[in-house]
């Protein structure tokens, strides 16, 4: 017979609130498991999901301190701007590099829950955009897990539950009513309470993945293509178990992440092109004048010129981003 699950790490991001809520709900009261929680959010405020999820569940919501204990019958909720983690049987919260843009980050959790539980653990991917969580999704199932996917048709946003199910190929896509009896029938009946769940593996880095990294090149090859952080290399992994791309210092992401990173930086620096060309249009157009106050009419002319052709080029790049904004998604 199969080894009974104990551990069930959830992961979402635009739309998965509303669906975490109607699962959580449904689950039972005797849940002989613990449950850890990433929702993309924004690093600002305190979380108020504990309390909705406490609100609508039988089961306790709240957010883990670094090093507390791993308790059954708790779901716990990824902290603001932390990374969760499953380490040797405890929780981690990590401040490391971000993860496809986003900390907390769905497939660290994953990651450290595959290599600590193994077969003990159910992962499920929720509403959300791009591809965080398929990676580490697939890598719970290839450590004997089971992967669940909410059915696309079903989610708000169904981008991240058809990257899941394309990268894991996950033993269930199902609506949230289904997902909620597949984790009761996958869970052991309760034991005595206050019970602790015990990691098969050794301790995690706080990345929930490879060593960490310092002077040395990393695994994996290099790009050529720039961090969208902090403009070091990234490299690619050679393996499926690690983060598709990495960079020196941590930065991760998913293939569509990173791509969608990618493009952001390729915006953000076409944005800074406009600004230097006006400024340059300014700075030139300043000359001329002081030139032609002088009497240097020759030079106030070429000055002139040479500002003229700055603000028409940061014309055409403003008129190119605005085009492209304007089309549909």
């Amino acid at each position: 017979m199969a080894e009974p699950k104990d551990i069930v790490v959830i992961g979402g991001s635009a739309g998965a609130i509303e669906a975490l809520t109607k699962l959580v709900g449904r689950l039972p009261p005797d849940l002989h498991a613990a449950v850890f929680v990433v929702v993309h959010t924004f690093p600002v405020g305190d979380s108020m999901l504990p309390a909705i999820l406490s609100r609508g569940s039988t089961l306790t919501a709240q957010i883990p301190k670094d090093g507390d204990p791993i308790e059954c019958d708790r779901i716990y909720v990824a902290p603001k701007d932390c990374h969760l983690l499953i380490e040797g049987g405890r929780i981690k919260l990590s401040s490391g590099p971000k993860e496809s843009g986003h900390r907390p980050a769905i497939d660290p959790l994953f990651r450290s829950a595959a290599r600590a539980f193994g077969q003990r653990v159910v992962g499920i991917v929720l509403s959300g955009t791009l591809d965080d969580g398929s990676a580490g999704l697939r890598l719970i199932r290839r450590h004997g897990g089971t992967a669940i996917v909410q059915d696309p048709r079903e989610a708000l946003f169904p981008q991240m539950p058809l990257n899941a199910i394309d990268a894991a190929h996950p033993q269930h896509v199902a609506p949230i009513v289904e997902i909620a009896q597949l984790i009761a029938s996958h869970t052991a009946p309760k034991r005595k309470g206050g019970e602790q769940a015990e990691a098969m593996t050794e301790a995690l880095n706080p990345n929930g993945g490879q060593t960490p990294i310092g002077a040395d090149d990393i695994a994996g090859h290099p790009t050529g293509i720039a961090c969208p952080e902090c403009h070091g290399v990234m490299w690619a992994a050679e393996d499926d178990e690690s983060p598709e791309f990495r960079c020196r210092v941590g930065h991760a992401y998913s293939s569509e992440g990173f791509l969608e990173a990618h493009a952001e930086s390729v915006e953000a620096a076409l944005w800074a092109g406009v600004r230097a060309l006006e400024e340059q249009a300014s700075l030139t157009r300043h000359l001329s004048g002081k030139a032609d106050r002088r009497g240097d009419r020759l030079s106030a002319a070429r000055l002139q010129e040479r500002s003229d052709a700055s603000n028409q080029q940061a014309r055409m790049i403003e008129a190119m981003l605005l085009t492209r904004a304007a089309k549909p998604a």
